[in-house]
């Protein structure tokens, strides 16, 4: 089955959610919880999803992983899963209820799935808390962490993390307590970047200096109140996150968001990318933000006075934004940015090259914003949906651009 999202959520109406994305092979591979139609539990939870992707916005299903033909056998709470990749093996840790976590193994990232262990690898009582909701992390020197736990009100005391062995089926160690200055939720999630640890829950997230904590919590991203994870691809960093659809008894959804870092660690997302997804775009929107880029090469996301972000881009870089949908015929580029001295921007449209947009200089002296400025191309196009890139032959801070009728 192949499903195209025209926005949030991607896969919609079929229960796919509790989001956690990998990047296997140069394709995104969605790990993901279903639920059922409404039935006589709270959640009918039978089975696990394997979706992927090559673009974020079509999306394939792979597999459909079955608890009956494990050793965990048939359950309607087949809650939370993760994935993870070590020495061309790829290893599947999923939830029974709040009972016990096991972990499959396969050769393929997408299908074969078979019982890694044939019992648990994380038993009920292995911990203060329950064992659920599994999230597996593997750090720059190759280490690989499981982390799971509830809070108090579902049974338990925090979360846990503990080392895996080489073999990934296996503790390195018993697991520990994390330590966390709010009141952990179930859900947990590990991601890093420029050395500082993320434990996210939710759209809750803290930092640490250490995989281990302490933990101190920086905000909320209000993407959503569930299940989610990060990953990054060509540049970009994103969120998959669940979305509650409302169909039925607890049905719900997956939707992606891009995820910007300020330069103290602190992340945001865009209202507007919760609602209308990634890797597309309305040709006719007031404007398309820089950030908001799929692909990027030799870029870097800048904080800017206006609460918001620019892309950095030097000789060489250069960003690209698909699916534009709905561009009128023969539309103008107006690009918004900043530069000490005048910048040429190379324009490619769905492969081919439009031009040469000349962007001026803008006063950016020594770090300090001065003014912002505009640059103008018109396109030779079709009306419809179409591929931009935008290739910079000197140093630019791109803010926005827009479509317009004529020029700026």
């Amino acid at each position: 089955m192949t499903i195209k999202a025209d926005k949030n959520p991607i896969i919609s109406q079929m229960g796919v959610c509790d989001p956690h994305v990998h990047i296997f092979r140069d394709r995104a591979y969605l790990y993901a919880s279903h639920d059922q139609p409404a039935g006589s539990h709270v959640y009918d939870m039978c089975d696990w999803e394997i979706w992927s992707s090559a673009d974020l916005v079509t999306w394939e299903r792979e597999s459909v992983v079955r608890p009956e033909d494990t050793s965990m056998g048939a359950s309607w709470q087949c809650w939370a899963v993760d994935a993870a990749e070590k020495n061309g093996k790829y290893y599947l840790y999923v939830s029974n209820g709040t009972k016990e976590t096991y972990v499959l193994v396969s050769d393929d990232p997408g299908k074969g799935f078979r019982d890694a262990l044939g019992r648990p690898l994380l038993t009920e009582h292995i911990s203060p808390t329950r064992s659920y909701d599994p999230a597996v992390f593997t750090d720059d020197d190759g280490s690989s962490y499981i982390i799971f736990g509830t809070p108090v009100w579902a049974g338990g005391d925090s979360y846990y993390i503990a080392r895996l062995n080489g073999d990934m089926i296996s503790l390195a160690e018993t697991p520990r307590k994390v330590a966390l200055d709010d009141s952990a939720d179930d859900k947990p999630f590990l991601h890093k970047r420029n050395g500082l640890y993320y434990l996210t829950w939710a759209s809750y997230y803290a930092t640490s200096d250490c995989v281990y904590g302490p933990y101190t919590t920086r905000g909320n991203l209000g993407l959503s109140a569930d299940h989610g994870s990060f990953f990054e691809w060509h540049g970009q960093w994103f969120k998959a996150f669940t979305v509650d659809e409302s169909i039925g008894k607890m049905r719900r959804a997956t939707g992606l968001a891009y995820i910007h870092f300020r330069a103290n660690g602190e992340m945001r997302a865009d209202q507007l990318i919760r609602e209308f997804g990634v890797g597309q775009y309305d040709g006719r929107w007031n404007q398309i933000e820089a950030e908001w880029f799929m692909k990027g090469h030799a870029v870097e996301k800048l904080e800017n006075p206006f609460n918001s972000f620019d892309v950095a881009m030097r000789g060489g870089s250069w960003v690209e934004y698909p699916n534009i949908r709905r561009l009128p015929e023969n539309p103008w580029l107006v690009i918004n940015g900043v530069s000490e001295t005048a910048v040429d921007v190379e324009v490619y449209a769905d492969g081919l090259p439009m031009g040469v947009l000349r962007k001026e200089a803008s006063y950016l002296r020594g770090g300090e914003f001065t003014k912002y400025s505009l640059g103008s191309l018109r396109l030779t196009l079709p009306a419809g949906d179409h591929t931009l890139r935008l290739a910079a032959r000197g140093n630019l801070r791109l803010n926005h651009f827009r479509f317009m009728d004529g020029p700026a």
